[in-house]
């Protein structure tokens, strides 16, 4: 990207030109709005990953360096990081990235996820080192209903627990089966009176 270029994109987001800018952005190399992003200020990072389609800001981000990744994905909300990140990463990608955060922010920006199988290879693959033969393993997934009683819930992880060696999480599905969110174990140990899991799902 030259000069002449970097000043236009600049001049663009100082003005706040969504239109001209989506159009001049989506047609750059990953690794350049990559360059321009580490540069920007905070408000300005913000406003120009929001212009950027799914595809092009989740391969920009992963051009990023680790602390820079973090600073952007800090001023986003976990939902916009799932959307916008993770539904255009390879599932191995998307574990890399949210490797780089605490449990806690993994598990919210789960959350989001829509596809529950994705969700649940990315968990897996949390679960391993990285380029580890186990990173390759399925994940088995302990599904309940968000509508679900706590005893109706205990009652089903019951029974598939039965087939399974390890539980890590809990997916927690509505009616149509859409991934509300995860149920880690130990509420499930602390909320043994919740009248629906929905209400304690993270």
């Amino acid at each position: 990207m030259d000069k002449k270029e970097e000043q236009q994109i600049l001049d663009l987001i100082a003005n706040r030109d969504e239109k001209q800018l989506k159009d001049l952005v989506t047609q750059m190399y990953p690794a350049d709005i990559a360059e321009l992003l580490e540069e920007l200020p905070a408000e300005d990072t913000l406003f120009l990953y929001r212009q950027l389609p799914g595809s092009l800001a989740a391969d920009a981000l992963m051009e990023m360096d680790e602390d820079e990744r973090k600073e952007v994905l800090d001023l986003l909300s976990d939902e916009e990081i799932a959307d916008t990140f993770l539904t255009h990463m390879d599932t191995d990608d998307a574990a890399d990235l949210l490797q780089e955060l605490d449990e806690d922010k993994q598990e919210s920006i789960l959350s989001h996820v829509d596809n529950i199988e994705q969700a649940g290879e990315i968990i897996d693959l949390l679960r391993y080192e990285h380029d580890t033969a186990g990173g390759i393993m399925r994940k088995e997934m302990m599904v309940v209903n968000e509508n679900w009683s706590m005893p109706q819930c205990m009652e089903a992880l019951r029974k598939q627990a039965s087939e399974m060696e390890e539980v890590y999480y809990i997916y927690v599905v509505d009616d149509e089966e859409r991934l509300q969110g995860i149920l880690p174990i130990k509420k499930v140990l602390t909320s043994p009176n919740v009248s629906k899991i929905k209400h304690i799902i993270v």
